[in-house]
């Protein structure tokens, strides 16, 4: 972004890609998923630049989560 500009430019952009991603989904839904009478469309805005590996952590045993 240029210094100074005031309006966020990327907004509409990444708006406008995600409507021409759910469009592109909506024309091929009937085909890959026939069975199916509607499509549900959540627009989620994310701010997780950094996403690290999932890591596996060990729990303490319990009498629930041990095999006997």
């Amino acid at each position: 972004m240029p210094v100074g500009l005031r309006v966020n430019i990327r907004g509409e952009r990444m708006k406008a890609a995600a409507e021409a991603f759910s469009s592109a989904v909506q024309a091929l839904a009937s085909q890959v998923f026939p069975w199916a009478s509607k499509m549900t469309v959540r627009h989620e805005w994310s701010y997780a630049w950094y996403d690290h590996q999932p890591e596996a952590i060990k729990l303490p045993a319990t009498d629930k989560n041990t095999p006997k």
